[in-house]
């Protein structure tokens, strides 16, 4: 279901729908690189200790 809408609407007309799309990307990869990031904190964190 949450597919559906970082898609786009399907029977909406638009010339940006393209940018929109590479915007969802690129904000879908910054949350993963972000959790990534904390995740290599934490191991390097519980590595010390």
């Amino acid at each position: 279901m949450a597919w559906r809408y970082l898609r786009g609407a399907e029977g909406r007309a638009g010339e940006g729908r393209g940018f929109l799309r590479f915007i969802t990307y690129v904000s879908i990869g910054g949350v993963a690189v972000g959790v990534a990031a904390l995740l290599l904190a934490l191991a390097i964190v519980r590595g010390f200790s």
